[in-house]
């Protein structure tokens, strides 16, 4: 342990010694319903479009821990994240949360008092138009393989808008080919394709592949045959596709297995990029059992994978 960690713990505080408690909390539907029992009476009003989104980015894997903190007062009303418990509850998902014990009931007042922008909408503001599905499909395909986090928690902070939308601007062109902005399906699998594409495009000529396929058609097929479980080109699927199918296989059995969760941890996405990977190169695998490292290329050193002369 540091120094600076064994600092922190000697100083830190007691329920008794400053009147509050913190704490993380993995909160499902149940406990979300109960804690909004317990709502501040004066809240502001619910928007259903807010808790929608919401409700969607924790569907398809895009909600992390934060460090907005769920606010109970001492005398046992919540005084903030009604949105989010109720994107909870809509959601059917688990999600964690870091919960404040002990604020007076005066304090809510400073509490959620707004909506805070959200990444895509910064970095939007600030001339980069991006939708919230595109944000989320380039931080995963930005994630560090081996951290524990994914993409939309690893590249989470507003420190990272100017570094996402950098990215994204190289590599732009793609989401408009696969019509990203309203695509259907876990940014997991779209993240995936954006990497098979661009090391096709600029290292397709240096590994041995199993198809003829161009960089385009096989990122669209893999999205494809995931996401629906057939080419909607009406491409044919043998032997050389199945790493897609088995994918696909592979998520439906955790959302059976697992009562309806949803394909969005770390380990997914591992599974996902393995995946990907060996139905770039055509691979007719068994099983997907995940690569201890990324097998593509670094994909935050790759130039990028827009025709030229686009958006000029």
């Amino acid at each position: 342990m540091s120094n600076i960690l064994q600092d922190l713990f000697a100083h830190k505080l007691s329920y008794d010694e400053c009147g509050h408690e913190s704490f993380i909390v993995e909160i499902g539907p149940e406990l979300a319903q109960k804690l909004l029992a317990l709502n501040f009476a004066q809240n502001r009003k619910l928007s259903k479009e807010y808790v929608t989104r919401m409700s969607t980015d924790m569907k398809n894997g895009e909600w992390g821990l934060s460090n907005d903190a769920i606010v109970l007062s001492n005398d046992l009303q919540v005084g903030n994240a009604q949105h989010r418990l109720n994107a909870v509850v809509q959601s059917k998902t688990s999600q964690k949360f870091i919960v404040l014990f002990g604020s007076p009931r005066e304090a809510f007042q400073k509490f959620d008092t707004g909506k805070k922008r959200t990444m895509e909408q910064r970095i939007t503001i600030a001339g980069t138009e991006i939708s919230p599905k595109e944000c989320c499909i380039i931080r995963h395909a930005m994630n560090d393989y081996a951290n524990s986090q994914v993409g939309t928690e690893q590249f989470g902070y507003p420190r990272h808008d100017e570094l996402v939308a950098s990215v994204y601007l190289k590599h732009k062109q793609f989401f408009g080919l696969v019509n990203a902005k309203k695509s259907g399906g876990s940014s997991f699998f779209y993240a995936a394709a954006l990497k098979l594409y661009a090391e096709m495009i600029h290292y397709g000529d240096h590994f041995e592949r199993n198809h003829d396929h161009d960089a385009l058609t096989r990122a669209q097929l893999f999205i494809d045959l995931v996401v629906d479980g057939y080419s909607k080109g009406g491409l044919p699927v043998t032997g050389t596709e199945v790493a897609a199918l088995k994918l696909r296989n592979t998520i439906a059995r955790k959302k059976e297995d697992k009562k309806g969760r949803y394909w969005n941890e770390k380990g997914d996405l591992r599974v996902t990029i393995t995946a990907a990977y060996k139905f770039m190169i055509g691979e007719k695998v068994v099983n997907i059992v995940p690569w201890k490292s990324d097998p593509f290329m670094p994909f935050m050193n790759l130039p990028t994978t827009n025709s030229p002369g686009y958006g000029s």
